[in-house]
């Protein structure tokens, strides 16, 4: 962008067609369409429920897609409230609590209060507007009021500031970050089926309930007999992690493995200087602790590599010393005789003995104990490169936005 462009509404990315198409043209959000609030009919008659209209509350409004709505309202309830028929293709965008979602309609629907819809003009891209929400979200929350919760009304964000282009220009940003969004979505789908590729082997893999063999064998381990039952303590040795809170230092040299490191896959992360339980490559990682219905609970971390990670308090460390430490992990990660400590009431705390006395059932030929190992691995592989190209897909969409859509500025 030259000097001359810097102070005029141009985006920074531009398609070859529109470089020389100007400026883009500033206006009120409340001269793209018309703004439509919503409304919730009496919960206490039933006549004005689950009738065929779709009812969407904010809470359903994810990524924007649009999955069939938790309730239904009839007609009736929709003359009886503030609700609104909406059309096709109008942006719902939730302006109450969670504010600046937005999804398009796929069908015609309703919302409750929570939301201020936005209907296009015939001469606006509904597409692109989508897009402009999502990318200025924090502007409209940055305009929300309220002591109880946060909230932005329909007069506000009506007077919200916007840039937009020609309605060609328009159409062209919009299939294209659609195109990318669909590319972003296959490959979740992919990541999906991935992940129930994986757990229905480890159905088949491992034997059944009340079996000692399992349905999915190998073919060179046909003939290797039943699996033996054992527990934790005959193959492996058991340690409990050390507080670490009074050493973090965001530059120290070891990865702290706590509840957080493990429940969020390594995303939350805190360092030491100070190892006061050093794991080594091949230690299981356990969670002790987690609040009542929490999925943190027996969750397991395989340690990859040496003089790198330390176990901090409430997790503590498996090393297996008679079976296959890859193997061990997969039996261990969320076993149900773990998860049956948790009542949902009060937090859920492992013991040592609870941890050691796990019932286990292993091949006895350590071999088959590897190539289970080694296949579930391999999934695990593809497992994280999908979700890492998803990652790297949306940073490139987040940047892309960023240099084709000119900042709001007030």
């Amino acid at each position: 962008m030259s000097d001359k462009q810097k102070n005029k509404l141009i985006p920074k990315l531009r398609f070859p067609e529109f470089m020389d198409s100007g400026e883009w043209e500033t206006k009120k959000l409340g001269e793209v369409g018309v703004f439509v609030g919503g409304g919730t009919p009496s919960t206490n008659v039933n006549e004005y429920w689950d009738g065929d209209i779709q009812w969407y509350t904010p809470t359903e409004i994810k990524n924007g897609t649009l999955k069939p709505s938790i309730r239904t309202i009839t007609k009736k309830g929709l003359e009886s409230s503030s609700a609104k028929l909406l059309p096709k293709g109008a942006i719902l965008i939730t302006t109450r609590a969670t504010i600046g979602d937005a999804a398009i309609t796929n069908k015609e629907c309703a919302t409750n209060q929570g939301f201020q819809s936005l209907i296009v003009k015939n001469t606006e891209s509904n597409l692109f507007w989508y897009y402009w929400i999502i990318f200025n979200k924090r502007e409209l929350e940055r305009r929300a009021s309220g002591s109880t919760f946060k909230e932005i009304g329909k007069n506000e964000i009506r007077t919200i500031k916007t840039f937009s282009p020609s309605p060609q220009e328009q159409q062209k940003i919009a299939a294209f970050l659609s195109n990318l969004d669909e590319l972003i979505e296959a490959h979740k789908q992919k990541l999906e089926r991935l992940k129930r590729h994986k757990k229905g082997l480890m159905q088949n893999l491992f034997p059944q309930e009340g079996e000692k063999v399992p349905k999915l064998r190998f073919p060179e381990f046909k003939d290797s007999g039943e699996w033996v039952e054992k527990v934790l303590s005959q193959v492996a040795n058991y340690e409990n992690g050390k507080a670490h809170e009074k050493n973090i230092d965001e530059n120290g040299e070891y990865i702290v493995v706590n509840s957080k490191y493990i429940s969020s896959d390594g995303e939350t992360v805190k360092y030491s200087n100070k190892a006061f339980c050093l794991a080594e490559q091949g230690d299981i990682l356990m969670v002790l602790s987690d609040v009542p219905n929490g999925k943190a609970i027996a969750k397991c971390f395989y340690i990859p590599a040496n003089n790198k990670y330390t176990v901090n308090q409430r997790i503590c460390k498996i090393s297996p010393n008679d079976c296959d430490n890859k193997f061990l992990f997969y039996v261990l990660n969320r076993n149900k005789y773990f998860l049956a400590y948790d009542d949902g009431v009060k937090q859920t705390n492992l013991k040592k003995d609870d941890v050691l006395n796990a019932p286990l059932l292993l091949p006895k030929n350590i071999n088959e104990q590897q190539k289970i190992a080694s296949c579930l691995s391999s999934i695990d592989e593809l497992i994280t490169a999908e979700a890492e190209k998803i990652e790297q897909l949306e940073k490139h969409k987040k940047g892309l936005m960023q240099g084709l859509f000119p900042t709001v500025n007030e």
